[in-house]
């Protein structure tokens, strides 16, 4: 669990302030939900490494919690853009067919995001049983 603990932060990184560079506080005024469940999702993500990492028990299900999360609102735009990029059809302006770059960079993040959430569901299962 040392290596989700570890991405966590990194992911905490990416939806933070990955987010703010890449689309700046101004873009509030243009799609707010998209920045509050970016800012939300690594919200969750920094709760959950804070009481990871004090050892209290409700570590592994908070971890448990937040990576379905993060895993599930990276699953939209990974697979909107793959869809776009497969039709080579552009259906939102920021999501252009040609962008394979961010088709891959999405589809490693929502990969991590789903690694990261089995491993946190299977270690939380294993606290469950072990008492």
């Amino acid at each position: 669990m040392r290596t989700v603990y570890i991405m966590t932060w990194v992911m905490v990184a990416v939806f933070l302030i990955g987010e703010t560079a890449r689309r700046g506080i101004d873009y509030f005024a243009i799609n707010a939900t998209t920045m509050i469940e970016d800012y939300l999702c690594g919200l969750l993500l920094v709760a959950a490494a804070l009481v990871w990492r004090a050892s209290n028990r409700y570590g592994p299900p908070l971890m448990a919690s937040a990576w379905p999360y993060a895993t599930g609102g990276m699953f939209v735009p990974f697979a909107a853009h793959l869809e776009a990029w497969l039709r080579q059809e552009t259906f939102r302006p920021d999501h252009p067919h040609e962008d394979l770059n961010s088709v891959i960079l999405k589809g490693v993040i929502w990969a991590v995001c789903l690694i990261c959430f089995v491993a946190s569901l299977v270690n939380a299962a294993s606290k469950t049983r072990s008492g």
